[in-house]
């Protein structure tokens, strides 16, 4: 079925790549050319010119292939190719409706040593056939090169650089990136590299590692530099096209990658699975669905002629590659990026060591707190646990933005003011949430009898105080029940005595155990509505501290005398302070809270009176006017940024007289939010004039 040609995108819009969805680093995208949205991240097959095991129309037509890459160099030193590409153009030469990316000869330098070109020769020849992006001719670094070799490539790289911008006009170039296997290299390359002027930045030099499968190595590479390159451009894997390593390197950044594999494999018998390959000869029934073997059995492929057998190979890799592409966006839109890359890690010892690799390392990782910054700490569903599960981006951005925000309160609930250190700790372990269910009328007796008490729960992921017990990540996990026991390590508090109560004990048992812990009872005791208003205060300061980066005192100085609308659930709905001015909302399906006008213009002028951290926005005079009315933020109109924005956060936006004129939830980075220049940068809630 033939499909319709791409629109070609808005002249402005030619090489701008905007963020629709991601999870952390992993991002989903749209890159804009004169052929067409090429959708990422994505896998570019190779075409060898000469031979076209198959064809890029049926690419476009039936594999939803938007972009593909050929080689320039070949098509150059073909006098037949050549005259075709400079006369009608490349799409017309290869018949391909999409995007076409080329590379310039640097691959097969690497393969068959000297090549006879010039930098300016292979980017005017690119110019003359019509590509949508081009490639510098680069040099290739070996990994088995010393220090010394591979600072000289990449030296030597550098300084093709401006005279390959030169050369292009205006043409889409892709800037490689080079360095061997040293980190100081590879960054030293990105830093370079990123002062140029290039579309896309390929990270280059990989291939011999993933032919032995030194996966570690790689991921390595793609850490040593991911983080250093312009979050406007596109990162591409050169090289890399098996489906395995799709997960892990999206997660890290990747939006691009190529491969001629499908077709390699299939001249060799060999099958694509989304696990490995597989060796035809050994199959005896299909291991997996596809639209392409459905009317065959492996017999009757084993069968067939070469040249045909080779042909239904190929379409049977290229589509298992493609359908794995879908699978790791669809973990991207879905927030599950990293469950699906420890899922996929089983499939080889290589892949497994490269993922611990990645997860195990140290707090002062500059790549992977690069990752946690640019990472949503919640997620609108639940969590399944796993071993790993400590390690993931968004747990670690979670943990370490609550212990940033969140203190003791200053009272207890019979209204009595204590230190830090005088806080007897009731510490809740062993059951999953929800603990106001589960564990209410044992929480209940224990708060209206014992003061200077606090309740806090055990998680699978940390330690939080009862008045966090909805939270998201912390509250939505599932698993064994073991991960709900008491885990030492998590207790980095201070206080003045703990006392450990499993939350099946028991209201009277729980009592008692106080008591035999030397836990004194108070004269008097609390009514259950008495307990249900202490914690809801508590709830909403802590909840205000988290996400808005409100001093936890000024926030219980504010919301201390709040009332509340509940709904028939006896949840809150709405927050009024002691003005009456509704201010926040709780939100249900995450624990977190949403502004209201009136609470951004009271946090703005906490924010000037320096009682809070709330990220500023500045945006240009032009735009002010349709934000101000609610429009979203857009890439290429912010000034500046104040703060540190998160995506999922709350921020406020201010005009170019430093007014605030709307709050809304940050979709960027900060580097994001200056760097970009199409796309959301902030969702508006809503205008504050």
């Amino acid at each position: 079925m033939k499909r319709p040609n791409p629109e070609p995108c808005r002249e402005n819009d030619v090489g701008k790549f905007e963020i629709i969805s991601r999870d952390g680093a992993a991002r989903i995208g749209k890159f804009h050319t004169i052929h067409g949205v090429v959708n990422t991240p994505t896998l570019l097959p190779v075409i060898n010119p000469n031979i076209r095991t198959i064809e890029p129309r049926k690419m476009w037509d039936e594999f939803g292939v938007e972009c593909l890459i050929t080689n320039s160099y070949i098509i150059r030193n073909s006098e037949n190719l050549s005259k075709k590409a400079i006369d009608e153009g490349v799409h017309s030469l290869l018949n391909f409706p999409g995007a076409i990316m080329t590379d310039s000869g640097t691959f097969q330098s690497y393969v068959y040593g000297d090549i006879e070109v010039e930098p300016e020769e292979i980017i005017e020849f690119q110019k003359k056939i019509g590509v949508d992006i081009a490639t510098m001719l680069d040099v290739f670094g070996k990994p088995n090169l010393d220090f010394e070799e591979s600072k000289k490539i990449v030296e030597e790289t550098v300084s093709r650089s401006e005279i390959s911008i030169n050369a292009a006009d205006g043409m889409l170039l892709n800037g490689p990136i080079q360095g061997g296997l040293f980190p100081e290299l590879r960054a030293l390359s990105a830093e370079k590299m990123s002062g140029f002027d290039f579309s896309i930045h390929p990270i280059g030099g990989i291939v011999p590692l993933m032919e032995k499968r030194k996966y570690p190595e790689l991921i390595r590479i793609i850490s040593s530099c991911r983080h250093l390159i312009p979050s406007s451009r596109p990162v591409h894997l050169f090289g890399c096209g098996h489906p395995h390593l799709f997960a892990i390197s999206v997660a890290m950044g990747v939006d691009f990658f190529d491969s001629a594999a499908y077709a390699l494999f299939a001249r060799d018998d060999r099958l694509i699975m989304p696990w490995g390959t597989e060796k035809l000869e050994n199959i005896s029934e299909w291991p997996t669905a596809s639209k392409t073997f459905f009317e065959y059995s492996p017999k009757q492929v084993k069968s067939l002629p070469k040249d045909e057998r080779t042909k239904i190979l190929a379409e049977f890799n290229l589509e298992i590659s493609m359908k794995e592409m879908a699978r790791v966006r669809e973990a991207v839109r879905n927030g599950k990026i990293w469950e699906y890359v420890e899922r996929k890690s089983t499939e080889h010892p290589a892949l497994e060591i490269a993922t611990k690799l990645l997860l195990d390392c140290s707090e002062d990782f500059k790549f992977m707190n690069w990752v946690k910054e640019s990472t949503k700490m919640q997620k609108n569903r639940g969590i399944l646990w796993s071993k790993n599960i400590e390690n993931h981006p968004y747990v670690k951005a979670a943990k370490e933005i609550v212990s940033k925000n969140l203190k003791y309160p200053m009272k207890d609930a019979f209204g009595k003011n204590v230190e830090n250190d005088e806080w007897d700790i009731v510490l809740i372990y062993g059951v999953q949430g929800p603990w106001r269910m589960k564990c209410k009328d044992m929480i209940n007796k224990l708060m209206s009898k014992f003061k200077k008490i606090q309740i806090f729960i055990q998680t699978p992921i940390g330690i939080i105080p009862y008045f966090l017990e909805d939270l998201n990540p912390f509250s939505h996990i599932n698993g064994p029940k073991d991960i709900w026991n008491f885990n030492e390590e998590d207790l980095k508090l201070n206080y003045n005595s703990i006392t450990k109560v499993h939350g099946e004990l028991g209201a009277n048992k729980a009592v008692e155990l106080l008591i035999q812990s030397g836990i004194k009872l108070n004269d008097s005791e609390l009514n259950e509505d008495e307990i249900e208003t202490y914690f809801d205060k508590y709830s909403i300061i802590s909840k205000t501290a988290v996400f808005t980066k409100l001093n936890f005192e000024i926030a219980e100085q504010w919301l201390f005398d709040a009332s509340y609308l509940k709904g028939g659930t006896n949840r809150i709905r709405n927050v009024f302070d002691s003005s009456g001015e509704h201010v926040l909302s709780p939100r249900l399906e995450d624990g977190g809270i949403s502004l209201t006008k009136n609470g951004a213009k009271k946090l703005f002028d906490f924010y000037k009176n320096k009682k809070c951290n709330i990220p500023i926005i500045k945006i240009d005079e032009g735009a002010a006017p349709f934000v101000s009315k609610g429009r979203n933020v857009m890439h290429g109109f912010i000034n500046s940024v104040t703060g540190t924005l998160r995506p999922g956060m709350p921020c406020l936006i201010v005009d170019h007289n430093d007014d605030l004129i709307a709050h809304g939830i940050s979709c960027c980075t900060n580097s994001e939010a200056i760097e970009m220049k199409k796309g959301i940068a902030v969702k508006i809630k809503s205008g504050t004039k």
